[in-house]
């Protein structure tokens, strides 16, 4: 032993040492990751056997013909439907009419009140919205308002999914309650806004929480669409995965202005405005802003990593070890993973000349980007400004900031709340995972934190890709199982919050 050793250089022992610490290092990664062992608690399945799924399916083709594109642009005068969906609402859940106090806040947003036994308990609050987006016919297997039932199950429609789907649900389910004579404990409200979609959404959510904290209402809980249930193979687990929103980024827009001399287009001189534009969105999709790892993300993959195959496992465990390598990995993987790790920038809408030879002196484009937790519109500004610095520099640009919203506060996944809706998940789906994680997009929720910290989005239905790609697009469907499971689920979740012998 000591003759090899002696004949061995000091470079030889040097290369041995290194290779004996890589050895030793990824062995404690090894060891690690095996400590890390998921273990799913088997809940018992609820199942409410006189579900009438029927009636369910019958309500959502209902509510789908009623045509309640949000009243902004070409459709400001849209009045009509919004009222003819509240009166539809009456006509349908008998039980939730005659228990229950309505509200309506600016003319066409609803809050339906039902009194719980218990008032030391904080109110549960679940949301809706009634509005949907423009259909136009063009590209459509059925008209987008005609809630035509095809012999496969799906339920066609605007809105189906995004959300009159999720309202029929949660309505069927606390009808269900009443029928069968349910008393909660805990003071329920349902609060449907009239303008979710519309990016400059400001009376629907927003007057309803105005009307609540005025009257001195603090809400135990929110629960909102937005969060999912997914195929969890593409995160390297062979289960089924429920995402619960725990808070939601941030959203605004800028106006990327470029102002140059224009002129008539038989005599261009470059740069124009507008060639100056397209360099600005060319950096602008071409940077990304940096990545970081927030509680939530963190959180969720603490939770999803010890149910992950071995290789996902391990890189899902020592991600203190590999960040460099997941934010890359999660960067490239898929829009919604890119998004979970950085505050993101997407060119929207143009502007220019206003005719066919001329050379704009302005020309601009709106920039709609989504601030992850942490940052601010002030960040997300500099940012623009230092990747355009070149034109900033020379007076050709300016960024100018338009309506926004900052990044939700983080909800506590360790309340009450959370606690219950994990557990009514795992009581309604199979072979299921729970975790928590950043919303990436924007709901009613975000108004409703001056209510309570403890805000939550959660769709239960499980889609495909394909179907969640229809959302705001063409084609959207919904099939009568996913809706049927998720009456399930708002049963068991109403329960659990709000029914006998619950605690804060």
């Amino acid at each position: 032993m000591f003759g090899i050793l002696s004949a061995l250089t000091a470079g030889g022992i040097a290369g041995i040492a290194v290779a004996a610490a890589i050895v030793l290092f990824f062995l404690v990664l090894i060891i690690r990751t095996m400590c890390h062992r998921g273990k799913i608690e088997e809940i018992a399945k609820v199942k409410n056997d006189d579900i009438d799924k029927d009636r369910a399916t019958k309500h959502l083709q209902e509510a789908v013909r009623i045509p309640t594109v949000s009243m902004v642009d070409e459709f400001v005068d849209n009045k009509e439907p919004f009222i003819n969906y509240r009166e539809w609402i009456k006509a349908s859940y008998p039980e939730i009419v005659k228990q229950a106090e309505l509200t309506v806040i600016k003319d066409y947003s609803l809050i339906w009140h039902i009194k719980g036994s218990n008032p030391s308990l904080k109110p549960g609050c679940f949301l809706s919205h009634i509005d949907v987006v423009p259909a136009p016919v063009k590209g459509w297997e059925h008209d987008p308002f005609s809630g035509d039932l095809t012999e496969d199950g799906y339920i066609y429609g605007r809105g189906s999914q995004d959300m009159k789907g999720h309202m029929i649900a949660l309505l069927e389910a606390l009808e269900y309650h009443l029928e069968h004579g349910k008393k909660f404990e805990r003071d329920i409200y349902l609060c449907f806004g009239h303008d979710e979609e519309p990016p400059q959404s400001n009376e629907g959510a927003s007057s309803i929480c105005a009307y609540l904290k005025k009257k001195g209402i603090e809400m135990e809980f929110v629960v909102d669409e937005g969060g999912t249930v997914l195929d969890g193979s593409i995160l390297g687990i062979p289960r089924t995965v429920a995402l619960i929103g725990a808070a939601e980024k941030g959203n605004g827009d800028f106006e990327i202005v470029v102002k140059k001399a224009g002129g008539h287009a038989s005599n261009p001189k470059p740069p124009t405005a507008d060639g100056i534009l397209a360099e600005c969105i060319r950096l602008i999709e071409h940077n990304r802003s940096k990545a970081r790892w927030t509680y939530l993300t963190k959180e969720m993959f603490k939770t999803l990593a010890p149910h992950a195959n071995p290789l996902f496992k391990f890189f899902f465990i020592n991600r203190d070890v590999f960040s460099p390598l997941l934010k890359f990995v999660f960067t490239v993987a898929a829009p919604m993973t890119n998004a979970l790790i950085r505050t993101t920038y997407a060119p929207t809408v143009l502007w220019g000349s206003e005719a066919r030879n001329t050379i704009p002196m302005e020309a601009k484009v709106n920039v709609n980007y989504r601030m992850i937790t942490g940052e601010t519109m002030e960040d997300a500004k500099a940012y623009l400004e230092k990747i355009l610095h070149k034109y900033v520099k020379k007076g050709w640009v300016e960024v100018h900031p338009c309506q926004y919203s900052n990044p939700s506060v983080e909800a506590d996944i360790h309340c009450f709340a959370y606690k219950q809706i994990d557990k009514s998940i795992q009581q309604t789906f199979d072979n299921i995972v729970v975790a928590p994680y950043p919303f990436i997009a924007a709901s009613d929720a975000r108004f409703y934190n001056p209510l309570t910290d403890n805000v939550f989005r959660f769709g239960p239905f499980i889609n495909s890709l394909d179907d969640t790609s229809r959302i705001h697009g063409i084609n959207e469907r919904q099939h009568v199982d996913n809706l049927a499971k998720a009456v399930q689920f708002f049963i068991t979740c109403l329960e659990n919050t709000c029914g006998n012998g619950v605690k804060d």
